[in-house]
């Protein structure tokens, strides 16, 4: 499986129908844009930067992709945002214990816990898990000494 976009309709499959037809039908203040694209660029952001929290995960280049594993996960903690945003949106409790469940996820996968796809285009080593763009790839076997050094 490759990585893939987070999308609207990922999102809405959380719901119940009721809750759909109820988010549809909610009145938009004048000037006021659809709350979702926007959350779901924050929520894809957060679920990268956990992937990035275990330094032997890789990130996909393209900025809007997440790893298969985690996409029900972000749609969730998506959803919590949304209902944030629109309180008049109740969600189930099942909806809520599941939204638990993606932030335990996420906390698993930045501990090394939880493996997910290795990404097919994926950052560069230095941008995604060092900080100081410092990587340490490989040790002496030996050591280093006047005597291994002699003739330098």
């Amino acid at each position: 499986m490759s990585w893939t976009p987070l999308t609207p309709e990922d999102v809405l499959t959380c719901l119940a129908s009721a809750q759909v037809e109820a988010l549809r039908q909610r009145a938009l203040a004048p000037g006021q844009s659809d709350p979702l694209p926007v959350i779901i660029a924050d929520m894809t952001a957060r679920v990268r930067a956990e992937v990035r929290g275990n330094r032997r995960n890789r990130v996909e280049r393209d900025e809007a992709l997440l790893p298969p594993e985690l996409k029900l996960a972000a749609a969730h903690l998506a959803l919590e945002s949304l209902q944030a945003r629109l309180p008049n949106l109740a969600l189930s409790p099942d909806q809520v214990r599941l939204m638990g469940a993606a932030r335990s996820l996420l906390a698993r996968v930045a501990r090394g816990e939880v493996p997910i796809t290795v990404p097919a285009q994926p950052e560069s080593s230095l941008d995604a898990s060092s900080p100081y763009g410092l990587e340490v790839v490989g040790k002496r076997r030996q050591r280093v000494s006047g005597h291994s050094l002699d003739g330098f």
